[in-house]
């Protein structure tokens, strides 16, 4: 007989009172000693034994189903099982004679209808028990809930106060959570916008790291910051200090859910766009006597840009000359589309004359299948020529489907998407003038589709990069003839077939 011995605790409340694994396994070597018994082998686990799927427990049934004849040593029976599962498995497997004795400190269990039901008795007195602490734990966080208080990890922004068993306002990342919801309830703001401004502020998370557009997210839809804790699909009043108003909280609902509040008295087109040659910091942006001045957060708290502050009409001078470089030839975009138009057309009957020629060829194979068929019916042909037949017959018939199946698939670009491509090209070709000309709002919008980012020093434009596919047209040759413009096109898929965002 093999004896193993099964040592368990678990973190949670159900084990406060239990020894820990090393005073388990220590006290079954003891009692193996005094008995004589040789152990074969441990098994140690940290894990609650409330539900099925114990690593260490399932590997230690495979070694007994394979070593058989085995005794096991446990310091009580509910260390090896608190559930349902996991105790009939030990029975079944007593029945099977591959356990043949569990043994206690107190008691040994064999291989008896008596033993058996004992032990049965035994995990249904540690089922319930589990069960009972369950029940008393949730009653107990639904009161603790209902007086305003809150059970678990404090959400981001707040801190676990445990020695008072509160939540507590975080000071360094309460700010932070502050400025999220307030750049966000404007509409002026993406969720990677503020992702990039909070960033730049110094905000990070517990481990020190950027938070991300998801994150954000979540912290916009919570309401806990107004005061207000989910649970179990009810919200309850929190004795917590809020970060926000109601107002503010809804208004980012509001812009979540696409329906904008009122837009705030000065817009800043362009702030979230533009970062510091200098330091790598964004620029904010501030309105005085007035007119609207950018200028860099410092954030890292050494760039000596900090105080030099860009009127808007400066700004705007940069963001034209920015767009000067997608500005193309509006005679040129007219021949390329016209050319176009007619390849497309070309190429879409091939494709017409192609998928009739392949209808055809699987009509004449339909025939020659139902003629090989009535032959064999009419008992004309032996059996195995018509299977040697009917099989190449078949294989004909799957092969010129698939072919079939590619045509259609390969795409031919239609007469819709290269009017949107032209209208694309058209737009790029007009983006100055009209960003110069345009309101705050359309400078907005016009910046959130063209513009990925500026970089700025000494009131020069150091650097930009536009979103796509407009870096791939300020990136082209400035002088093309139509082959060149074609090939450039055609070498760049985002340009053949992209349909723009803006100005619809």
């Amino acid at each position: 007989m093999k004896y193993i011995v099964y040592c368990r605790k678990s973190t949670e409340a159900e084990d406060r009172q239990v020894l820990s694994i090393e005073s388990q396994q220590n006290e079954l070597l003891r009692l193996a000693e005094r008995e004589n018994i040789k152990i074969d082998k441990v098994f140690r686990e940290s894990m609650s034994a409330k539900a099925p799927g114990r690593p260490v427990f399932e590997k230690m049934l495979k070694y007994i189903e394979k070593t058989k004849d085995c005794s096991l040593i446990v310091w009580k029976l509910d260390r090896l099982a608190r559930n349902a599962l996991d105790g009939g498995k030990l029975s079944w497997f007593m029945d099977r004679g591959l356990i043949s004795e569990i043994r206690t400190p107190d008691k040994i269990f064999n291989d008896t209808a008596d033993d058996k039901f004992m032990m049965s008795l035994d995990f249904g007195i540690a089922k319930k028990y589990v069960d009972d602490l369950s029940a008393n734990v949730k009653r107990g966080n639904r009161a603790k809930i209902e007086k305003g208080g809150w059970c678990g990890v404090a959400p981001f922004g707040y801190l676990n106060d445990k020695a008072n068993k509160t939540i507590v306002v975080d000071p360094d990342r309460a700010p932070g959570i502050t400025k999220i919801f307030e750049l966000f309830a404007t509409g002026g703001y993406s969720l990677r916008d503020v992702c990039e401004i909070v960033y730049q502020d110094g905000l990070r998370t517990k481990a020190g790291k950027k938070l991300y557009s998801s994150i954000i997210y979540r912290i916009i839809q919570n309401p806990f910051y107004v005061g207000l804790m989910p649970r179990l699909g009810k919200l309850y009043q929190g004795a917590h200090q809020p970060l926000i108003s109601q107002e503010t909280f809804d208004n980012c609902q509001k812009v979540l859910t696409g329906v904008r509040s009122k837009p705030k008295k000065h817009i800043f087109p362009l702030r979230g766009f533009m970062t510091c040659a200098e330091c790598g910091c964004m620029l904010t942006a501030t309105k005085k006597r007035g007119h609207l001045y950018y200028f860099c957060t410092n954030g890292k708290k050494f760039c000596n840009q900090h105080k030099k502050y860009l009127r808007e009409e400066l700004v705007d001078k940069l963001v034209g000359k920015t767009f000067q470089k997608i500005k193309l030839d509006s005679e040129m975009i007219e021949i390329m589309y016209q050319a176009n138009k007619e390849k497309n057309q070309n190429q879409q009957a091939s494709k017409e004359v192609l998928l009739n020629n392949i209808d055809k060829q699987l009509e004449l194979t339909k025939i020659k299948q139902n003629k090989l068929l009535d032959s064999y019916l009419a008992e004309l042909i032996p059996e195995n020529v018509y299977k040697a037949k009917i099989a190449i017959l078949n294989k004909e018939e799957m092969t010129l489907k698939n072919q079939r199946l590619q045509i259609q698939k390969k795409e031919v670009g239609g007469n819709a998407t290269l009017e949107q491509t032209k209208k694309a090209f058209l737009r790029a070709h007009s983006a100055k003038n009209e960003f110069l000309k345009a309101d705050d709002d359309k400078k907005r919008e016009m910046a959130e589709t063209l513009l990925w980012n500026l970089s700025i020093k000494n009131g020069e434009l150091a650097n930009f990069k536009l979103k796509m596919p407009y870096q791939l047209m300020a990136e082209r040759p400035i002088s093309m003839d139509f082959p060149t413009w074609q090939g450039w096109r055609e070498s760049n898929p985002r340009l053949r077939f992209w349909r723009p965002a803006f100005y619809h």
